[in-house]
């Protein structure tokens, strides 16, 4: 039974504008947590989907010499990041001129913090940025995983709830497994120099003995190492990508590069 009132609360969809982008605030969230994924301290950021500019703003402000460039879609959103950076684009990079394809060249960290989901073809950013950054530049990414246990229960009880934030965020129009993570980073020529789970759901807490069976009623899934635990348990995965070329590669690596894609029942 519905209680009164409960009709007129508002849809997660209804908080979409026509361009597909929610009409929510943006968090102002610095992150300063994915600074453990540098290999070195940044000096020339190109920060892509940088919102407000807290990041990269953050960065700049802690280390001011570095050059802090980003990229903001959204033009209320962008104006304050211009406040904060030292440059603001605010096209896409598909539609980049010349004059910042150049100045890419002469950046030393990208940061691509939860945005490649939200781009309808994040393998061609990647494939520009290939193209464009410095041999030496590092890529800092941070994506969803779509593969964990409680997406799983969800899926076997017939759920994919959209909510506003969060794995089944709303604007999402891409969504990612691990394997399917790194098969997009090594087929846009990138290489995973390093990867981490900054948050865990609470069942890693829970001593287990591999391999094992996980679930209940609607769902069992066969863990079989700590390894395949972890990415069960992880809602986001963070990356560190660098640029590499087939000889730098091992087998596996040239696998998820060249290789055909897994069979599927799908």
């Amino acid at each position: 039974m519905i209680e009164a009132g409960e009709e007129s609360m508002k849809k997660v969809w209804e908080s979409l504008s026509n361009s597909g982008t929610q009409e929510e605030a943006y968090p102002d969230n610095p992150r300063t947590d994915i600074r453990g994924m540098f290999s070195f301290q940044p000096k020339r950021i190109l920060d892509i989907g940088c919102g407000l500019g807290a990041v990269s703003g953050t960065i700049k402000h802690d280390f001011p010499e570095t050059f802090a460039w980003g990229c903001e879609l959204n033009p209320i959103t962008a104006d304050v990041a211009q406040t904060r950076l030292d440059k603001v684009s605010r096209s896409p990079m598909e539609a980049w001129g010349g004059d910042e394809l150049e100045l890419l060249k002469s950046v030393d960290t990208v940061l691509l913090l939860d945005v490649l989901e939200h781009m309808y073809n994040p393998w061609s950013t990647l494939q520009i940025l290939r193209e464009h950054l410095p041999e030496h530049a590092q890529v800092i990414v941070s994506l969803p995983n779509c593969a964990n246990i409680h997406i799983f229960h969800e899926l076997a009880n017939g759920f994919w709830h959209y909510k506003p934030a969060g794995v089944l965020d709303v604007t999402h129009i891409r969504f990612f497994t691990q394997y399917e993570m790194q098969k997009m980073f090594y087929e846009t020529r990138f290489k995973v120099a390093r990867q981490a789970y900054p948050y865990f759901l609470p069942y890693i807490q829970e001593d287990r003995v591999f391999p094992f069976w996980f679930g209940g009623e609607s769902m069992q899934v066969h863990v079989k190492d700590q390894s395949h635990w972890e990415s069960l348990n992880a809602v986001q995965i963070y990356f560190n990508l660098v640029t590499a070329y087939d000889e730098q590669l091992n087998e596996e690596e040239l696998m998820l590069k060249h290789g055909r894609h897994p069979e599927t029942l799908s």
